[in-house]
């Protein structure tokens, strides 16, 4: 059994990220979880502009094209602190040597180098190969800064494409995906499946993005409890890094924002006849 305490609902606030490094289409930003102190690379400004620029230039239906994903988003902090602080029933590290984590929608992976950094294997998974770059140039860079090897590997994979074989995992989670309401249900029933076919947590973040609604509705239609279907808002940070106009506001510094994130073990699944210790 799985213990359902809230971390951020006691630990202090979440430090603001930092830019820590630029080079050659890449921004390295710092960012601090707690006592684990993490890395990431983003897409710089004319990354992003290139990826704007095709995503406008391509026919509406081309759904492969999305600039989004090489930035870091608020989400992304407050569900790898989660991560890194999650216990089982006996108090013990859920993620550890042994365990393996599934990223959905990674973007700039910090889900997966959190989760890798105290010991577990991690699969950040993304629709798109610019993310997956970032990510596996990123693992190498925290890899040798912290002077250990991290098990972050990476694969396309698309929620959406229902055809898709889902990777089996422990633990899965989702940062910042639900912008659109087709993307909230496919989440939704992605969640489920997981927990139907083995995984013991589902951690998912999300800033209010206009696709929650239909994820939450989803999650219900598929058989989550009402009650379990809810974010709880937790403190957290935007990048403070350099965005093109379509993709993000310009922020010159990081700003405050509110974060949802919302848990899910198998026991929510109405009808599992499970327990929860509290």
């Amino acid at each position: 059994m799985l213990s359902v305490l809230w971390l951020s609902a006691l630990a202090p606030p979440l430090t603001p990220p930092r830019v820590s490094g630029r080079g050659a289409g890449w921004v390295e930003v710092a960012v601090q979880l707690d006592e684990v102190s993490l890395t990431v690379l983003e897409g710089d400004i004319s990354m992003q502009d290139e990826l704007v620029d095709s995503a406008l230039t391509v026919d509406d239906s081309a759904a492969d094209e999305d600039p989004y994903g090489v930035v870091l988003w608020p989400a992304a902090q407050a569900v790898a602190r989660e991560l890194v602080a999650l216990t089982d029933g006996s108090g013990e590290p859920l993620l550890r040597s042994g365990s393996v984590l599934l990223e959905l929608g990674a973007g700039t992976g910090l889900c997966s180098i959190a989760a890798a950094s105290v010991g577990a294997t991690a699969l950040a998974t993304d629709y798109r190969p610019e993310p997956l770059e970032l990510i596996e140039r990123a693992t190498a860079s925290n890899s040798e800064r912290l002077g250990k090897a991290l098990a972050v590997t990476t694969s396309i994979f698309d929620i959406c494409d229902e055809a898709a074989t889902l990777p089996p995992a422990d633990v899965v989670a989702a940062a910042d995906v639900l912008y659109f309401a087709s993307t909230g249900r496919a989440l939704a029933r992605r969640c489920v499946q997981a927990l139907r076919s083995g995984t013991r947590l589902v951690v998912i973040g999300d800033c209010d993005r206009p696709g929650r609604g239909a994820f939450l509705e989803e999650l219900v239609a598929e058989g989550v409890s009402p009650s379990a279907a809810r974010f709880q808002d937790v403190s957290g940070w935007t990048a403070g890094t350099a965005r093109n106009d379509l993709v993000a506001p310009d922020d010159s510094a990081p700003r405050a924002v509110s974060v949802g994130v919302l848990k899910l073990h198998a026991a929510d699944l109405e009808g599992s006849g499970a327990g929860i210790e509290g």
